[in-house]
């Protein structure tokens, strides 16, 4: 009866949160059309140079192809993992993020590579979510660097500041649970609290949320992730560069780091599957602060949506069928993995190199 009605409250709570992501994104549609001149709109799509997409979505892979390396780095204490295998859960967890409600993609690359490496999921998806950690920090000092060049409304910036904020208080426990000593307070802590149900399951993936932290242990290891963090961060800049380009858009490139830092801690915002309506109208009011018109700041934002959205989605429906996985099996497969356990054998396409 518990376990039922435990289910039923997760299964409203997923509705509601859904829920309010289509009002938020609906919201964001309707204020990005009030007044907005159609004809124009049409003009500026129509004027784009689209062979500017080539150099668009060629920055969208060699920023995908640091997220591996970067994701690699934090996963070398679990083991030396295959690159390959990494890619196709990066790809297959944007597909989820885009396609199924309730942000599962974070969760389901987590799976995806336990499940093809034999590792722990609790151990894997603690990596992820230290990788998201070090995206808001990163996005945070990137909104820093150019809010002094903008005229946005106070409450944009106070917003990602204090986001960012949390995200380096995140980082901090997160660098200290890296250290045996940490670990140690941690695990202790832990142990000290009265019993409850499921206690013993609880210390268990406490340890392996401190492994999954490692990755950052040691000022070489550090350094190594934060070049990988700022790399990927670099090359999606030239990635709205150039969708800025296409749209004839005289900005200065920091209004394109502008549009990437404030989208995606615009993230954190609830919406629809895909972040659409959010992330365009973010990018649209990004590009006000620089006098760009709403019109081509719209064209834009859709182009540089889909010139990410896109390539990942199609790579992440070839990972799907070459590893032997189905987009709809992802609530089979988190009933078939328990966190902190071994992943299931059954249907493993082996490792890929």
């Amino acid at each position: 009866m518990g376990g039922n009605e435990s289910a039923k409250k997760s299964k409203w709570g997923d509705r509601i949160k859904l829920l309010v992501g289509v009002a938020v994104s609906v919201g964001c549609l309707v204020l990005l059309f009030w007044n907005i001149q159609w004809d124009q709109f049409w003009a500026a799509l129509q004027k784009a140079d689209y062979w500017w997409l080539i150099p668009c979505v060629a920055t969208v892979a060699v920023s995908v192809w640091f997220k591996v390396l970067k994701w690699h780095m934090l996963l070398l204490p679990t083991g030396n993992l295959s690159k390959t295998n990494l890619f196709y859960a990066i790809n297959v967890g944007y597909l989820i993020s885009t396609v199924l409600p309730g942000r599962l993609g974070e969760l389901g690359r987590a799976y995806m590579v336990a499940r093809l490496e034999k590792v722990s999921p609790v151990a894997v998806l603690s990596t992820v979510a230290l990788d998201r950690v070090l995206d808001v920090v990163a996005m945070a000092l990137l909104l820093a660097v150019v809010l002094p060049t903008t005229n946005l409304p106070p409450w944009v910036g106070q917003s990602g500041l204090l986001i960012g904020a949390g995200g380096v208080a995140v980082l901090a426990v997160c660098m200290a649970l890296a250290y045996p000593a940490g670990r140690e307070l941690f695990l202790r802590i832990l142990r000290s609290l009265p019993n409850f149900p499921g206690k013993p399951l609880a210390e268990k993936w406490a340890g392996a949320l401190c492994d999954g932290m490692a990755g950052l242990r040691g000022a070489g290891a550090v350094a190594r992730v934060a070049s990988a963090t700022f790399a990927i961060w670099f090359t999606t800049v030239f990635t709205a560069y150039f969708a800025q380009m296409a749209f004839h858009i005289s900005a200065p490139i920091w209004a394109a780091a502008l549009v990437v830092a404030i989208t995606n801690l615009g993230m954190a915002v609830p919406s629809t599957p895909g972040y659409f309506g959010v992330q365009e109208y973010l990018a649209v009011l990004a590009l006000s602060a620089f006098g760009v018109d709403k019109e081509s700041a719209l064209g834009f934002a859709l182009v540089y949506h889909l010139a990410w959205i896109v390539p990942v989605n199609l790579v992440g429906i070839f990972a799907l069928w070459r590893c032997g996985l189905s987009l709809m099996g992802w609530q089979k497969l988190e009933a078939e993995e328990q966190p902190g356990l071994a992943p299931v054998a059954g249907g493993d396409p082996g490792r890929m190199t």
